[in-house]
């Protein structure tokens, strides 16, 4: 692991060994140019830490199992949900084993949708985070596994939300865009994109066991969800909470060009949960299978990994994460 040392002067008591893994391309390269006034806030906050770079994809994972590995006692996220999902995989052995349970996981947001800290409630503002991270206040929260049965896509862990039918058309489509930025041009993004796929992608026929019980049914989605939000501030799963032990299930059914239209907006809002046909469930594992022969996309984090059909599990209560 290469990392960069930096060295504060006084202050740090009480703090654990820390490493932050920066992403300096997250938000089309806005992480890069924001990092400097989070390190000086976190230096001025009182944090020691070190500091490692991310120049390819998975990078952030391998760093991160070498710095727990190292006797790490925190790991912090620099930059979007991406990045977030690939530091979360590394306090997981490759079998899907937890490296550190007690280990601390942290997040300075930065990146394009930045949907995991709305549901934290997390701010942006560089001093508000570091005096967050000083403070090292801690809760346990679940993680999610997807296993998949294409045996040459590795399980994946997540922390926020998995989703697979137009949710993962979506976001192959944004990466393949090369658009991505942060904030409002984020959504817009996001918002953009969406409604472009939701409105060619249809239905899918696809079989859903949920903790046992089997379903079949033409779906627009499935949201397997720990978090709140995805797509950029879609508030996909209103009542979701982290350290339930349980996902929130969405399963959004194939509609029409016009409903599909005018049902956008209700999903910001988390007001879609009411509406005809929109299945809303907990369970601690889901199963998706497709019922034809077309790809069924799996979005985790907002990136596109792997495709149905997949196992999804709840691992509750596994992770220690940094948060208010």
């Amino acid at each position: 692991m290469d990392t960069i040392r930096h060295t504060m002067s006084g202050g740090g008591a009480g703090q654990p060994r820390t490493l932050v893994v920066v992403n300096p391309a997250s938000a089309g390269d806005r992480t890069g140019k924001r990092w400097p006034g989070l390190r000086d806030a976190l230096s001025n906050a009182g944090v020691s830490f070190d500091v490692h770079l991310t120049t390819a994809p998975d990078d952030a994972t391998v760093a991160t199992r070498a710095a727990l590995s190292q006797g790490y006692g925190r790991v912090i996220a620099a930059g979007g949900d991406g990045t977030l999902n690939e530091v979360v995989n590394g306090f997981f052995a490759a079998d899907g084993t937890a490296l550190n349970s007690d280990a601390v996981l942290g997040l300075l947001p930065s990146g394009t949708g930045g949907d995991f800290r709305r549901t934290l409630g997390l701010p942006t503002n560089p001093v508000k985070l570091a005096s967050i991270i000083a403070a090292n206040r801690t809760r346990r929260i679940d993680a999610g596994r997807v296993h998949y049965d294409d045996p040459s896509t590795p399980p994946r862990q997540f922390i926020n939300i998995a989703d697979c039918g137009v949710g993962g058309e979506v976001v192959a489509r944004v990466n393949r865009s090369g658009n991505k930025g942060g904030g409002v041009r984020g959504t817009a993004v996001f918002l953009g994109i969406s409604l472009r796929a939701l409105t060619t992608f249809g239905g899918r026929p696809v079989r859903l066991t949920i903790d046992g019980e089997t379903i079949e049914r033409d779906i627009q989605n499935v949201v397997i969800a720990n978090g709140r939000c995805f797509g950029g501030g879609m508030r996909i799963a209103p009542g979701a909470e982290l350290d339930d032990g349980r996902f929130d299930v969405v399963v959004l059914p194939a509609l029409g060009r016009l409903r599909t239209l005018t049902a956008v907006p209700s999903v910001y809002r988390g007001a879609h949960i009411r509406q005809p046909g929109v299945l809303v469930t907990r369970a601690t594992t889901v199963r998706v299978e497709p019922l034809d022969e077309r790809p069924l996309l799996f979005d985790i984090e907002g990136e596109q990994i792997g495709v149905a059909p997949a196992t999804l599990t709840c691992l509750p209560g596994v992770l220690t994460f940094c948060a208010p």
